[in-house]
């Protein structure tokens, strides 16, 4: 290894990588929930497991 790399780069740069991908998550949840919203109106109800 030709350069050393402190450990608390490589750690915000994961850091950095999981909180990008989280955002991703969230703004393409939101998008289909627009979505649905817009095409889904015909008063459906989801029910849930309870387990």
């Amino acid at each position: 290894i030709q350069y050393e790399i402190n450990e608390i780069i490589t750690g915000l740069i994961g850091v950095v990588l999981i909180g990008a991908s989280f955002w991703s998550s969230v703004r393409r949840n939101r998008a289909l929930a627009a979505a649905e919203g817009k095409a889904g109106s015909d008063d459906k109800t989801e029910v849930s497991s309870g387990v």
